[in-house]
């Protein structure tokens, strides 16, 4: 009978160092195992009266019933054990279940505040830039005459400085105060003196159109503007001094890039 008790014991103390979460998912285990302790201990005697009459009927039967008595006892301690052992992985697996399911739900907040901080940077990346010249239209002929002046103007110099004075040309298209059209805007005189000095000295038609300058102009014509607006440009370096003289006087002076200066109208 010690040894029920120190198993009982055991069982006991194993069961007061669990969770108070896995109480209630024990809670039918733990009533069954009750019962069967109690079913147990009245069987083998604890009881003043059971005793006493486990005494006397040893008496009776002699060594032929201490062995059946003693298998009894055995068969109890294993039953017992068994019972513990399923008590005990029942609260294993429980808490098991319930490290695993916090773990999910760290790991659910960790993806969603990664999801939440690139979604601006991907709408921001597919923002399409703004394109003020989408609107005008561009024959074969407008195309060619804008990547000869380009080249003629600005032959010289780096993509930047092509685009800037491609640029120039398109902003004056959409410009109330100048032509409709590229072509037309190249051509295009004031007080009888053209406003691009290429088509009045032959540059404009001998030169030989590279294709960074091709590349420049696809720029211009499809992406933002950089020019600010500008309607002018001007080389002071090469430029007639009174011509020059003109600009500083009536225009708007905006920004300096490479060998031109830009203006717009004040």
């Amino acid at each position: 009978m010690l040894t029920i008790q120190n198993l009982l014991k055991s069982v006991y103390c194993f069961i007061k160092n669990i969770s108070k979460k896995s109480y209630r998912n024990c809670a039918v285990l733990v009533s069954g195992f009750s019962v069967f302790a109690m079913v147990s201990l009245n069987a083998h005697g604890f009881g003043g009266a059971g005793k006493n009459r486990s005494v006397a009927c040893s008496s009776m039967k002699g060594t032929e019933g201490e062995a059946p008595a003693e298998n009894q006892e055995q068969e109890s301690v294993a039953a017992l054990g068994d019972f513990a052992s399923s008590c005990k992985q029942a609260i294993e697996s429980e808490q098991s279940r319930i490290k695993e399911a916090r773990e999910a739900e760290i790991k659910k907040r960790e993806v969603t505040a990664v999801c939440a901080s690139v979604e601006p940077v991907h709408n921001e990346v597919q923002k399409p830039p703004v394109n003020p010249y989408g609107d005008i239209s561009i024959s074969e002929e407008d195309y060619e005459a804008l990547l000869r002046i380009v080249q003629a103007e600005a032959g010289g110099e780096d993509e930047q400085g092509k685009i800037l004075v491609a640029e120039v040309i398109l902003n004056r298209v959409l410009a109330e105060e100048f032509a409709s059209t590229v072509s037309d805007v190249i051509f295009e005189k004031s007080g009888g003196s053209p406003q691009f000095a290429p088509t009045a000295d032959g540059r404009y038609y001998s030169v030989e159109v590279t294709g960074s300058t091709v590349e420049a102009v696809e720029k211009a014509i499809n992406e933002k503007d950089i020019s600010q607006g500008a309607l002018f440009f001007s080389a002071r370096r090469r430029a007639n001094p009174y011509d020059m003289a003109w600009f500083d006087r009536n225009l708007t002076w905006l920004f300096q890039y490479g060998g031109h200066e830009f203006y717009t109208l004040p």
